[in-house]
């Protein structure tokens, strides 16, 4: 599903009584989870949300989270997205937003666009949805305003084909910018590889 200029319910740490519900399923993915000694999904999702900012090794394996002890926005999400789902809550959506990322939204990316004279480019942010209202377990630390405050589009993925889907839908959305703003695609999708790469070092989340 897309939503083009989506208007915002920001949730970014505050947790719903929507998503205090215990980790029942019977997948192999939630008995892992429990076995980590996670019962409760808000207890999963507050603890995720303290991880520090990272790529992991495998991001098609929604555990590689809680074994490495890091994860982006995207594998955090994922993970918490896939055991939601595989707990019948279905109304807990995965949501890629695409928004213009900046030191103003993502402190730690000032330096990075401002060694090639930008001020944003485009990002493309997961986190979790109920019928519009927003969580953001992310965990980055906050600026002074939100990503969620300047989406350009919203769109509901599978948890299974969110690596391929957002991939694609982010450069889809830098190629446009690119074009628009006379660099290649190629400079700006290196530029965006520097901001991940500074937030990463920056991360000082325990």
């Amino acid at each position: 599903m897309m939503c083009e200029n989506a208007q915002v319910d920001i949730s970014t740490t505050r947790l719903s009584g929507r998503l205090r519900f215990r980790i029942s399923g019977r997948s192999a993915l939630c008995e892992d989870v429990r076995s980590l000694g996670f019962e409760a999904f808000d207890q999963l999702a507050e603890h995720v949300r303290k991880l520090p900012y990272g790529r992991t090794s495998n991001a098609e394996d929604p555990l590689a989270v809680l074994r490495q002890g890091r994860g982006t926005c995207s594998t955090k999400h994922q993970l918490l997205a896939a055991v939601a789902q595989d707990c019948d809550h279905s109304e807990v959506q995965l949501t890629v937003g695409i928004y213009e990322m900046s030191e103003e939204n993502t402190p730690g990316v000032g330096a990075v666009l401002n060694k090639v004279s930008l001020t944003s480019i485009p990002e493309a942010h997961c986190y979790l949805s109920i019928e519009g209202e927003r969580f953001d377990f992310t965990g980055l630390p906050v600026g002074n305003s939100s990503p969620l405050e300047v989406l350009i589009a919203e769109y509901d993925v599978s948890p299974r084909h969110l690596q391929q889907m957002k991939m694609g839908l982010h450069k889809d959305a830098i190629a446009a910018w690119a074009k628009d703003h006379g660099i290649s695609k190629e400079a700006a999708w290196a530029t965006r590889e520097a901001c991940i790469s500074a937030l990463s070092a920056n991360s000082t989340i325990e």
